[in-house]
């Protein structure tokens, strides 16, 4: 009987000893941090052969996951999911008493491991990375946390007075005044308060540079408790191109699109476009599109998709350009899975 073979494998008679004791994320470090890619290439080759044969011996499935020879600079942590995974093969096969025994000639190659010191190692490593998570957050919420000061204004005399706010509980704030300057004004009304702006903080320990302002906006969330998106916008210059020594390679026109729906039937881009040239529009594009009115009246009307500069947004939207009940909106641009337009 192929069990009663006996192979001498110091890898696979650690893992074949401690299988049922200790779980699979448990036993890959040890073999990663234990055991050098040579061991773990021989011990992987000699149980696949091992496996394959008792597979023939007894006629089970011999369907194997393919199984290749590890490269790379992960090969060893690959390496070791192989061989713990040809153990759960084993396992699940119960193929245990067709594949040989394997024993260990040098005992130095076998680390000593339980269940309960793998437990207690394993927490306290997740206890001290949590501690220095907190730390850090405790540490930059200490660096971030801002100091507002506003100016209280004397709506009579102009005079200004600082004003420091404390949070109280969360909800309520106590201001200090210089009361000697409110006295010196003979009680005029303040009324009218400006703030400055939050002061920068650079937090040299985590390598960040962040605002109050952008810390107030990240904890924003709306009323449904979700957060809003950030959407990010193009600026474009104005400036005349003569005045600067930079100009720009290609000249930009800004669009913009409208959708202008209950046309009649017998209307052709053509004739529209001839419509909005002598209203004073200029048309950049015009298309035929879908009526967006209900279902039993689109057959009935004719729609377009007109794009012109966006100067002349206001322009093509006058009512007095349009006849009694032709529709003009603004195009409703369809957002794909990666959030351009089409």
């Amino acid at each position: 009987m192929m069990a009663s073979e006996v192979f001498v494998c110091e890898v696979l008679c650690f893992i074949r000893n401690n299988f049922d004791k200790l779980t699979p994320s448990q036993l890959k470090p040890v073999l990663v941090s234990f055991y050098e890619d040579e061991e773990l290439d021989n011990a992987k080759e000699l149980l696949l052969k091992a496996v394959q044969r008792a597979i023939d011996d007894v006629g089970g499935d011999p369907e194997m996951p393919r199984l290749p020879k590890r490269q790379g600079v992960n090969k060893r942590k690959q390496t070791a999911d192989d061989i713990v995974k040809l153990f759960a093969i084993i396992d699940e096969r119960h193929l245990s008493a067709a594949v040989p025994r394997y024993t260990a000639d040098d005992l130095t190659r076998i680390p000593f491991v339980n269940a309960d010191s793998m437990n207690v190692i394993t927490s306290a490593k997740k206890i001290e990375v949590l501690e220095q998570r907190m730390n850090s957050m405790e540490q930059l919420l200490t660096d971030i946390t801002p100091q507002p000061h506003s100016h209280i204004v004397n709506s009579d005399t102009g005079d200004v007075a600082n004003v420091s706010h404390s949070d109280v509980g969360g909800n309520n704030y106590a201001a200090m005044v210089d009361m000697q300057d409110v006295a010196a004004d003979g009680g005029g009304a303040w009324n009218k308060v400006t703030h400055q702006r939050p002061r920068r903080v650079s937090n040299t320990t985590s390598g960040l540079t962040t605002t109050a302002s952008a810390v107030s906006a990240a904890r924003s969330v709306n009323s449904n408790g979700t957060v809003p998106k950030y959407v990010p916008r193009k600026v474009i210059g104005t400036r005349s191109s003569s005045d600067v020594s930079l100009k720009p390679g290609v000249s930009i026109t800004q669009k913009a699109v409208v959708h202008i729906d209950n046309l009649d039937p017998d209307c052709t881009p053509a004739l529209l476009t001839d419509y909005l040239l002598a209203g004073g529009v200029t048309v950049l594009t015009c298309y035929k599109s879908k009526s967006w009115l209900r279902e039993d009246e689109r057959d009935k009307v004719t729609a377009f998709r007109v794009c012109v500069p966006a100067a002349l947004r206001q322009a093509i939207k006058d009512p007095q350009l349009w006849s009694e009940g032709v529709v003009i909106r603004d195009w409703r641009f369809k957002k794909p899975q990666n959030g351009g337009q089409t």
